[in-house]
């Protein structure tokens, strides 16, 4: 194999990593994404369920005063 032959597989072989790692750059991109987005989702739940737990320990409470 001659110097310029391994240089042309070394290129075309750099070529397809370099396509592989900007296919994975934006599959990251979409999940950090998708991340912030569950995040939000959760953040809201857990309000909620705080929200909840309260009306449900003044019910508790005013029930047992009773």
């Amino acid at each position: 194999m001659k110097v310029s032959e391994y240089r042309e597989q070394m290129t075309e072989r750099v070529a397809v990593i370099e396509s592989q790692v900007i296919d994975i750059y934006h599959d990251i991109k979409e999940i950090k994404q998708l991340l912030k987005e569950q995040n939000g989702r959760v953040r809201t739940n857990e309000k909620n369920i705080a929200r909840i737990s309260g009306v449900g320990l003044l019910a508790a409470l005013l029930l047992g005063l009773l």
